[in-house]
């Protein structure tokens, strides 16, 4: 039975949520659609002078092929200059605890993970990595990555709702979404980690001698500036090795709340961003309605699951009427740990604060699938661009059904849109699927020291977290033996999960900006209305169960039926 306060615990998370999500959608849409602000006057002196830094002029409006050039080179500037901080880290500063360089192969993968806002980690950062790596390339990563898939969206939204080829300044976006929203938030939540206990310090870590006359070393170092912009980028990586499952980066019960709040405040506030700029806020609820939908769902079958006894120790004189606690954290509760491990994968934020391979399979399942769909709500950004692709296919599909004009926000849809819309959906199974099929057929996956189906659950979880950007993973994939089969392939799936589809998707904003509005007529199919929003639900969940169903009952729903 799951106690009444589990489902009193959610929707005071979710109330937050939408409230917080709402108020800060208003707020990103007009720095967007470029109104004036009370902070201009702070804010623009500043921005002008890394403008002339840079050297570029933020007046200059760019088509979508200009956007994306300009977003490409930007990440791959970021990218290397991350690999040579982590290359020579041993040589730089702010090393009390003397670590050396990673390893060629792990530090290509780590840059690829955290550039691309995905957050794998196959390092412990404790050990592994310098306080002047963990800000210097991994927290500057957070931010940019979560930028970048935020001025994504925005260009994309311009291009649909613009009538020319332009869709806005790259370096104008960019600058200003770290400038006056990621930065500004995540100071704030940083401070207030460090109020409720959260390091924040560059002293070396401490030695504890113990009773038994050995040696303990307490890692610490600056998490708190770390942690804030993990959980509000979607980022996901971990200061420690053990992510957010560690006090040091999960306090307590308030912070748990803070880190959940702030990985979905942007997602969602986007969505109501997209609203206000498209002067149609019912369509942002519509929106808003089919995504909490979603995760209600995936969230109630998840308590579903973890309150059912745990059939491992089924036969031992324990009491299990208080429901499965393994891999979770007494500080808090069942409901709490298992609406981590679905937020975060439905955020595509990768930082849950419980040992995902002790969750049940069912719940492991739902998370894979949450994955899947990408855009409910999503990354930052990223999420926002599937959920109206999705929008898109529903509204040329349901036309068909009944005889009405496809059309999206006011523009026709046509073949072209509908060929690189079907390429968008269809490129995340094919990063999913062939690397997990070639994994199994190369032999790499015998290293998995797991039992079969677990093992073909956590390959399939680890390809579908890399491919979906979200970052977190099931223990006991990556082993010495297969290591640099695994580096290699995730980073080349992370990448082209990343940039393929913002490519993909402002090459659709190149379509219709060129594309006139058209008057709005009976024969037009309506998509801000509860009759639409019932069938982009049921639209998102069938396509995405067509495409991943099959592997997900060869692996966690096998792992469940047959537990």
């Amino acid at each position: 039975m799951i106690p009444i306060v589990s489902f009193i615990q959610i929707a005071f998370l979710l109330f937050l949520i939408l409230l917080l999500s709402k108020l800060l959608g208003g707020y990103m849409a007009r720095l967007y659609l470029g109104k004036r602000m009370a902070v201009d006057r702070f804010m623009l002196p500043v921005e002008n002078a890394i403008y002339r830094i840079l050297g570029v002029n933020p007046k200059i409006e760019m088509d979508w092929k200009e956007y994306l050039k300009a977003l490409l080179l930007t990440n791959l500037s970021f990218g290397v200059v991350s690999f040579l901080v982590l290359y020579f880290q041993q040589l730089l500063p702010l090393n009390p605890n003397h670590v050396g360089s990673l390893p060629l192969l792990l530090n290509l993968t780590t840059v690829s993970s955290f550039l691309t806002n995905t957050n794998i980690q196959h390092y412990t950062g404790e050990l592994q990595l310098s306080y002047f790596s963990q800000m210097g390339a991994i927290t500057f990563l957070m931010f940019v990555s979560a930028a970048t898939g935020i001025v994504a969206a925005v260009a994309f939204i311009r291009g649909i709702v613009n009538q020319n080829s332009k869709v806005g300044n790259f370096y104008k976006d960019f600058v200003t979404t770290i400038t006056r929203i990621l930065i500004p938030i995540s100071a704030v939540e940083a401070i207030v980690f460090i109020y409720l206990g959260m390091p924040q310090t560059f002293q070396a870590a401490i030695i504890a001698h113990t009773i038994d006359m050995g040696n303990q070393y307490i890692f610490r170092g600056p998490v708190a500036s770390l942690e804030s912009i993990k959980f509000l980028g979607t980022n996901g990586g971990g200061f420690f090795g053990a992510d957010s499952s560690y006090p040091f980066e999960n306090p307590g019960p308030v912070s748990n709340y803070l880190e959940l709040i702030s990985e979905a405040v942007i997602p969602f506030g986007l969505i109501f961003s997209f609203g206000h700029i498209i002067r149609n806020p019912k369509q942002a609820r519509v929106l808003i309605a089919v995504t909490v939908s979603i995760l209600l769902i995936a969230v109630g079958i998840s308590l579903y699951a973890e309150y059912l006894p745990n059939h491992i120790i089924s036969g031992l004189p324990v009491n299990q009427s208080s429901g499965n606690w393994a891999g979770k954290d007494t500080r808090f509760s069942i409901a709490e740990s298992t609406f981590s491990l679905i937020l975060n994968t439905y955020t595509m934020t990768g930082g849950p604060n419980v040992n995902i391979n002790q969750m049940s399979p069912l719940s492991i399942g739902v998370a894979i699938f949450g994955m899947e769909l990408q855009g409910t709500p999503g990354g930052v950004g990223t999420g926002l661009i599937t959920l109206l692709v999705y929008m898109m296919l529903a509204v040329f599909i349901s036309g068909l059904m009944v005889g009405r004009t496809p059309e999206f926000i006011g523009k026709k849809i046509s073949t072209g849109v509908m060929r690189y819309a079907v390429i968008f959906v269809l490129l995340h199974p094919i990063l999913i699927l062939i690397p997990t099929a070639i994994t199994i057929l190369s032999g790499f996956s015998r290293f998995i020291f797991l039992p079969p189906n677990e093992a073909f659950t956590a390959l399939l979880y680890e390809f579908t977290s890399a491919a979906a950007n979200n970052g977190s993973a099931m223990g006991g994939v990556v082993s010495p033996q297969n290591s640099a089969f695994f580096y290699i392939a995730e980073a080349a799936v992370m990448i082209i999960g990343r940039y393929a589809p913002i490519a993909i998707a402002l090459s659709i904003c190149g379509v219709l900006s060129s594309t006139k509005i058209s008057s709005q007529a009976k024969t037009v199919m309506m998509t801000d209305d509860p009759v639409f929003g019932v069938f982009l639900f049921g639209f998102i969940i069938v396509m995405s169960a067509l495409l991943f169903l099959p592997v997900l009952v060869l692996g966690p729903l096998a792992g469940f039926l047959g537990g």
